[in-house]
């Protein structure tokens, strides 16, 4: 898996970058591991807005949460896009 992870005016540790490497292997486990991911995470006015793009197999998922808290708006956005991710599976097994 290809991970860029890009902040602006915030600082990732090693810990929350060590998170965000394991969930996303738990969603991207199906896939093909060179699956490029960019996140990006930003702090805008007090708040945390955290944005993820996946490519995979020809289509581009794209999520976006804001919380008051970083690691919930990264959680939140890992989410959003692994319902995305399982809904486009889904979709493709049916047919």
């Amino acid at each position: 898996m290809n991970i860029e992870l890009v902040a602006r005016d915030v600082v990732i540790t090693e810990e929350v970058q060590g998170r965000v490497e394991q969930k996303l292997e738990k969603v991207l486990e199906s896939t093909n591991k060179e699956t490029p991911v960019r996140l990006l995470v930003e702090n805008s006015h007090g708040r945390f807005v955290a944005q993820i793009k996946l490519h995979v197999r020809g289509k581009e998922i794209v999520a976006q949460s804001e919380e008051k808290n970083m690691v919930t708006a990264i959680d939140d956005v890992i989410e959003k896009a692994e319902r995305q991710f399982r809904k486009r599976q889904e979709r493709l097994t049916k047919r």
